[in-house]
């Protein structure tokens, strides 16, 4: 039941790294995939939301996104962190874990910010041999995790079931969400009832049903507006939205800014 996928082993470097900057008092929605995902926080303080809990970061903290776990970052301050994503099955190539075990979730630890540190230099860096250094700091702070920050985590099979509804009805969401879809199609595809799963989709994932499907349209729709290429109104018909209006409203609830003033 993955929803996010990151086709990784496709790219010539099979990462994701960028940095992020989120104004205070906002979030991501929340998702998963399966491949390992690294956060290094270096000004600012945030929370990160995964699975059932909640954890402080600040700068200086690491926080490991283990596989197949639903998650987000909400900032309390302006945040900025680098994010580097790595192929699942690339780290298995190299006899790193992945799904097998997991790894501790917030590191504060200089040294571990350190090895961090030289995979940012060397993703920043434009030599010839870039890439190859790239993949050699990234094995570098994945054996790092393997060696010193593995940890046993017990679940509650109550919450690992409600996790999975969850996980399902993301899924769903992010399949039909240019159609006219409404919350009992989604609890359907979810299997529960709707009283007992909005209260589930809300404590896991901190948004209602609706709000997190109109977040969902919104960026898909920022995406397309973003381009130039398409006008407001069909940006809202292929994005779930039928009513312009209530999109424009919507959108700048979410967004910050009106359709029309995407760039």
């Amino acid at each position: 039941m993955k929803y996010e996928m990151h086709d990784l082993n496709r790219r010539k470097l099979p990462f994701i790294f960028h940095s992020d900057v989120m104004d205070k008092n906002t979030r991501d929605y929340t998702h998963w995939h399966e491949n390992l995902e690294i956060l290094c926080f270096y000004e600012g303080m945030g929370k990160v939301l995964c699975d059932s809990s909640v954890t402080d970061v600040k700068a200086g903290d690491i926080y490991v996104i283990n596989s197949e776990r639903l998650h987000m970052v909400q900032s309390d301050t302006e945040v900025k962190y680098y994010c580097l994503i790595v192929d699942a099955e690339f780290c298995r190539q190299n006899g790193i874990p992945v799904g097998e075990v997991c790894y501790r979730e917030k590191i504060e630890d200089r040294a571990m910010a350190t090895v961090f540190q030289r995979v940012v230099s060397a993703f920043e860096g434009n030599d010839a041999y870039k890439e190859a250094k790239v993949k050699h700091e990234t094995l570098g702070l994945l054996l790092t995790l393997a060696e010193h920050y593995t940890v046993e985590i017990e679940q509650d099979e109550d919450d690992v079931a409600h996790l999975d509804n969850v996980k399902e009805a993301i899924r769903y969401i992010k399949e039909n969400f240019q159609k006219n879809i409404g919350v009992n199609d989604i609890c359907q595809a979810a299997g529960l009832s709707r009283a007992y799963f909005s209260r589930i989709f809300k404590q896991v994932t901190g948004f209602t049903v609706v709000n997190y499907v109109n977040m969902v349209r919104c960026q898909s729709a920022a995406k397309m507006l973003r381009t130039g290429k398409y006008r407001v109104k069909t940006v809202a018909e292929q994005c779930g939205f039928t009513n312009l209006s209530y999109f424009s409203l919507t959108y700048k609830k979410i967004m910050g800014r009106l359709p029309i003033e995407e760039k």
